[in-house]
């Protein structure tokens, strides 16, 4: 009588019953918690390509300022600099005011002339330090997103070799079952 209970355990319905749950126990690791997973890491890597792209835009305003603090500082040392060239230089300070915030240099700006070249020198200087500033921060952002990303590649890698196992142990169960009839 005890024998026929350990023949009930072991008859081939329940191996391949195990063993059938057992793959669809890694199914659904696979696909829906990896999944979940890949979506979040998916979603990550979006957001680290954003910031990358808005340091290399950072970067490029940059050097923009760079060349146009040159190219001022060469125009406005000829003799000849017409009033045109004195108009884009106001509106290329109040630019520079306006787009990296930049309000302390407001009125030193209002009061300026075009011979104040020691005013463009700091108004840019400032400028750069501002979108330094800015690519420091948004690289520091795409640091801490990487860190946040570690975790979720980790635990991936953690349930897609539980979901093996599950399906090999599954298949070997299944096929088991012949063994238990001879």
């Amino acid at each position: 009588m005890g024998r026929s209970r350990l023949d009930r355990w072991l008859a081939p319905w329940v191996f391949v019953f195990t063993g059938i749950l057992f793959n669809v126990l890694s199914a659904v690791i696979t696909h829906y918690f990896i999944g979940l997973n890949n979506e979040r890491i998916y979603s990550i890597d979006r957001a680290m390509q954003n910031k990358q792209v808005l340091i290399d835009s950072l970067w490029q305003s940059r050097v923009e300022v760079e060349r146009k603090e040159e190219f001022f500082l060469l125009w406005l040392q000829r003799p000849d600099g017409s009033n045109l060239t004195q108009d884009y230089y106001r509106e290329y300070l109040t630019d520079l005011l306006d787009r990296h915030d930049l309000e302390s240099f407001r009125t030193r700006v209002d009061r300026a002339g075009t011979s104040d070249l020691n005013l463009l020198l700091e108004l840019t200087d400032a400028a750069q330090k501002t979108i330094i500033e800015s690519i420091n921060n948004t690289y520091f952002e795409t640091l801490e997103l990487q860190e946040a990303k570690v975790p979720l590649e980790s635990a991936n890698s953690r349930l897609f070799s539980i979901a093996i196992f599950l399906q090999v142990t599954g298949l070997i169960l299944v096929l088991s079952r012949d063994l238990r009839r001879n």
